[in-house]
């Protein structure tokens, strides 16, 4: 026994001492390497994923790492999302420092696409990404708008350069005639509203924008995504310790183009007069004869010039567009922190931007707070919160510099001169004395928490609110203002107050099997409630001036308006995306919308959508050929929807309107029935109101096929798409007999086709330790055509213009939406013969008016007259035939460049502003047969033609910038610190009137927009 006992313990001492030498070796053939990872900046990262094999681990708070190496060489990985991968080579090292800079959109960069995101190699739609330090650095109210010339078929006209306006975006073309055009914006999850006025998001938040453009992209939102959607996600916390970032822009702005305004005030009254006399006033009754009227002194043509012996020349000169226009400066500043631990982490930012207006009086401030927040509770659950703030002040109104030089801006006794009773042009009086203000506070507040079940399943649930307020002050007094003056003063304080509420709860599984097989897989659903309500106080006939619009009580004429409307949209919604051996890609979506919009039988809809992605580049017949990096096949088809109509088209509605019965009782309101609308061609109102419970959603089926190309390492790439929408059962209002007692009603009749092509390219041309310089650009033209109407093949649309007495933008089968529609215009009459001849009578065949050509009559052929029904045609198309942009870069050690250019060819612009001075001194007169422009008459009746028609194409330099990276560490305390100058509207290339902005609003009607500013911007972006 006790040599069995010994020969026992002998063998187990033998085994211990085997295990420890072995365990001796294994260390001997590994070893510990640790080290710490920082961002460009030089600031610690935490949560980088440090990987070596199948071994990972995280960086802590203070980016410290440490990892076990097995033999000491290899490959050491470091990864962390929107950061570049870095790959260290081993060689025995024990301590490893890595330092990840900012990524730029690459092939393993995660795009956001809507209840998750996907690597960009995996993208199977049409996405567009941009960064948020691709954004100009220039003053902008909106976000929107610089967007402007970023991406292929996305389309941004900013038609004013008034602080604080927006612009009109839309995505691969119009496809609705009556519904709503815009894309949808959604920030961070959040479905916000129509893209156009973006301006709760201050540019230096944004960490990405992605854009969904084809339906395999947008038909996760269902009835919303028809136009398109931009998700706009905003910079996240990340850990580590304090990062304090500060940013400034200081700009100033100055006319791109001076107005095109009388300089002489001599030729002036010449034309004056002789618009006079040409119009039928008797001689003795012009305006410049040196003769009092209406209690003003008016000089003669002689006075002025000097040449009366009885009376001294005449020197009032008044420069309108000096004392109108201004040299504005504008301020933009935005303070950042974050940082954190493993568990807790946070962003928070606060921004001030102030920008003053070309025309005096006007301004536009803006505070914008944000907030996000994220807490992990349980190694399983995490929570969070992301709150925007915004508050904005906008003042002013635009104001006319177009007044006669010859009377000044006060008379003899210092009050504001007026020519008489009813002259209410003096913009210095209006900038002065004219009250129009408004304010608005706009709040997001998300709160989510995320529970991951196991590491290929997760849930989200998320409560979003979006709440929205606007108050707006008018008063107009009654000796500066017609609308003051008619009524004794005028003066309102309107109410907007908006209320959405939005909870989506979805699961999301990531699964891979064999490492083949790769799904991604979303689903669930989600609810929307929206509740606006408004309200409109308007008083008139005040004593005085004194309080304006605080006293609305004491006007002797009260009238009151409010409104509330409410609409709830419920959703189901899944995606399934499943990848075979990473080269084959398939994606379907679908989503089912319930909108309280519509119809008891037709308020649920169904959105499907599917598409393919071939990665050829990993194919081996593809890569034996060494020339692609990428080389991908994608194609989709599906559905969106719209429900872009205010609530209650379904319902009869009443209405009320103010109708004069009497110089006794002046105006009552009467209430009924119907709700009044704007006026017709005929001067008549039209009325609309009468629901329609057959209401349903309007649909639109599109189909994209893409390639992508990258060669060298993704130095060079290229990207093109073509897609073809049918928009059908569009949401329009159709005309309606009469004897309904209605003019419109809401219906779903119609089809609108859109058919386009996209191109994309980039190229990094050198890339060296010292210099870099890349170009790019883009390409997009979009066919529209409104494919039918039901019962007519033209309607009329958009607004009357009062000087022409008709709507210039019409809908007409076979042409493209908001196509000018008029006559045309066979230059100037020479003689009354020549007028007569051409089918004209009275005033308007006279010589030195405009012809116009008598196309056709009721038996389909000339007939001698100029009639509006066989007399008009088409004679404009105000969408261009494609829209392009360019731009370059270029870095050499610290210093860095960039250009942008921005161009649209081929549309036209209805010029409203067309007889400028300049040109009515071009008119035509006995001595100076014109055959451009016709004679000075101040009681002409315009017609709407193609005299006003005018190519809008442009060519712009859009924004240029320099700066300068100082040296980190130059300052104590400071890690990163650049200074740049940008210049912005530098340069317009364009054959457009005088080379004013050709740039329009959707109607492409040139109605004397407020001018856009050329630019001069200093910033300073500075990092602790």
């Amino acid at each position: 026994m006790l040599y069995i006992m010994r020969r026992s313990l002998l063998t187990t001492y033998t085994l211990f001492c085997s295990a420890l030498f072995a365990v001796q070796l294994s260390v001997a053939q590994s070893r510990l390497v640790s080290g710490t990872v920082r961002d460009n900046q030089g600031q610690p990262l935490a949560g980088v994923t440090v990987k070596y094999g199948n071994q990972a681990v995280t960086t802590n708070e203070k980016g410290n790492y440490q990892i076990s190496v097995p033999g000491g060489t290899g490959v050491l990985t470091f990864t962390s999302l929107g950061l570049k991968t870095e790959n260290v080579q081993l060689n025995n090292q024990t301590v490893v420092n890595a330092v990840l800079a900012t990524a730029t959109v690459d092939l393993e960069d995660v795009v956001v696409i809507g209840y998750g995101g996907v690597k960009k190699s995996d993208l199977t739609g049409a996405v567009a990404t941009l960064k948020g330090g691709d954004l100009n650095k220039t003053p902008a109210s909106s976000v929107d708008q610089l967007l402007q010339g970023k991406i292929p078929g996305v389309q941004v006209a900013i038609s004013s350069g008034k602080p604080g306006a927006g612009a009109t975006v839309r995505i691969r073309g119009n496809s609705s005639l009556n519904g709503s055009n815009a894309p949808l914006v959604v920030v961070d999850g959040f479905p916000w509203g129509d893209a156009g006025d973006l301006k709760q998001i201050n540019p230096e938040d944004i960490e990405s924008i992605e854009v969904l453009k084809d339906a395999s992209s947008a038909a996760i939102y269902g009835s919303r995504g028809a136009n398109g959607v931009i998700m706009v996600t905003t910079k996240k916390a990340r850990a580590g310790k304090p990062r304090i970032s500060l940013n400034t822009l200081n700009s100033i702005s100055t006319l791109a183009v001076k107005p095109d305004l009388w300089r002489d005030g001599i030729e002036e009254a010449v034309y004056a007069n002789e618009a006079a006399l040409n119009g039928g006033t008797p001689l003795s009754q012009l305006p410049y004869l040196g003769e009092v009227r209406s209690g003003v002194y008016f000089p003669s043509i002689a006075e002025l010039r000097g040449l009366d012996p009885n009376k001294p020349q005449w020197t009032t000169n008044t420069d309108w567009a000096d004392l109108v226009y201004r040299n504005p400066f504008s301020q933009n500043y935005t303070l950042g922190v974050d940082g954190g631990s493993d568990n807790t982490k946070y962003s928070m930012s606060g921004n001030y931007y102030k920008e003053e207006g070309l025309a005096i009086k006007n301004a536009y401030d803006k505070y914008t707070g944000r907030l996000n927040l994220d807490q992990k509770l349980t190694e399983a659950i995490s929570a969070g919160t992301n709150v925007i703030l915004t508050h904005t002040n906008n003042q002013g109104q635009n104001l006319s510099a177009g007044r006669t030089r010859i009377f000044p801006v006060y008379d003899k006794n210092g009050n504001y001169f007026r020519t008489s009773a009813t002259d209410f042009g003096n913009p210095i009086a209006i900038a002065n004395e004219v009250l129009n203000k408004s304010k608005t506070i706009d709040v997001l507040a998300t709160v989510f928490a995320n529970i991951k079940f196991t590491d290929w399943l997760q849930f989200r649930t998320q409560l979003s609110t979006k709440f929205g307020n606007s108050v707006g002050d008018i008063y107009e007094p009654a000796t500066v203002t017609f609308r003051g003056y008619e009524n004794t003063g005028y003066g309102s304080i309107s109410n907007y107050n908006n209320n959405e509420l939005v909870n989506e709860n979805y699961l999301t599984i990531n699964k891979t099997f064999n490492d083949i097989h790769r799904f991604n897989i979303v689903g669930g659903f989600s609810l929307q409630t929206s509740t606006t309500r408004t309200s409109n106080l308007i008083g008139m006939n005040f004593v005085n001036d004194n309080l304006q619009n605080e006293n609305l009580n004491s006007a002797k004429t009260k009238t009151l308006s409010n409104g509330l409307s409410s609409s709830t949209l419920n959703s189901w919604f899944g995606r399934v995306n499943y990848a075979l051996a990473d080269k084959y890609l398939f994606t379907l979506t679908g989503r089912a919308d319930g909108s309280t919009k519509f119809g008891d039988n037709n308020k649920w809809a169904f959105f499907p959508s599917a598409a393919f992605a071939w990665k050829l580049s990993e194919e081996e017949f593809i890569k034996h050929l060494g020339a692609f990096s990428e080389l991908k096949f994608r194609a989709s088809y599906g559905l969106t929807g719209n429900q872009g109509i205010s609530p209650y088209q379904t319902m009869d509605r009443y209405g009320s309107e103010r109708y004069f019965v009497g110089s006794q009782n002046g105006f009552m309101t009467g209430f009924g029935p119907g709700l009044a609308g704007a006026n017709n061609e005929q001067g008549l109102t039209i009325v609309g109101g009468l629901g329609n419970k057959s209401l349903k959603w309007e649909t639109t089926t599109s189909f994209d096929i893409g390639l992508d190309i990258g060669f060298m390492n993704q130095r060079f790439t290229l990207t093109a798409d073509y897609y073809d929408k049918q928009t059908k059962d569009l949401l329009r209002t159709r005309t309606i007999s009469p004897s309904s007692g209605f003019d419109q009603q809401w219906v779903n009749d119609g089809e609108i086709s859109n058919r386009g092509f996209e191109l994309g390219l980039n190229a990094k041309v050198i890339q060296t330790d010292g210099l870099q310089w890349a170009v790019g650009g883009n390409f997009a033209l979009n066919r529209n055509k409104v494919v039918r109407m039901g019962e007519s093949d033209r309607v009329v649309t958009g607004s009357l213009i009062e000087m022409v007495r008709q709507n210039v933008n019409h809908f007409i089968v076979g042409q493209p939406m908001y196509t000018f529609y008029g006559y045309r215009a066979n230059g100037i009459i020479q003689t009354l013969e020549e007028g007569i001849g051409a089918g004209l009578t009275g005033r308007e065949a006279l010589p030195g008016e405009i012809k116009y050509v008598d196309i056709s009559g009721p038996k389909g052929e000339s007939d001698g007259t100029i009639d509006p029904t066989y007399d008009r045609t088409v004679i404009g198309d105000p969408t261009p035939k494609f829209i392009y942009s360019f731009n370059t870069s270029a870095s050499y050690k610290r210093l860095d460049l960039s250009v942008q250019f921005y161009g649209v060819y081929g549309n036209d612009v209805f010029d409203l502003q067309k007889m400028t001075p300049s040109r009515q001194v071009q008119r035509w007169t006995p001595d100076h047969p014109s055959q451009l422009y016709p004679r000075a008459n101040n009681t002409r009746g315009y017609k709407a033609s193609d005299f006003f028609v005018e190519d809008g194409s442009f060519l712009r330099l859009q924004n240029v910038t320099i700066g300068y990276n100082f040296k980190p560490g130059l300052i104590a305390g400071i890690s990163t610190f650049r200074l740049f100058a940008s210049g912005n509207n530098l340069l317009t290339f364009t054959k457009f009137n005088k080379g004013f902005d050709p740039e329009m609003g959707l109607d492409a009607i040139n109605w004397g927009n407020y001018p856009r500013p050329r630019t001069y911007s200093l910033g300073l972006s500075v990092g602790f």
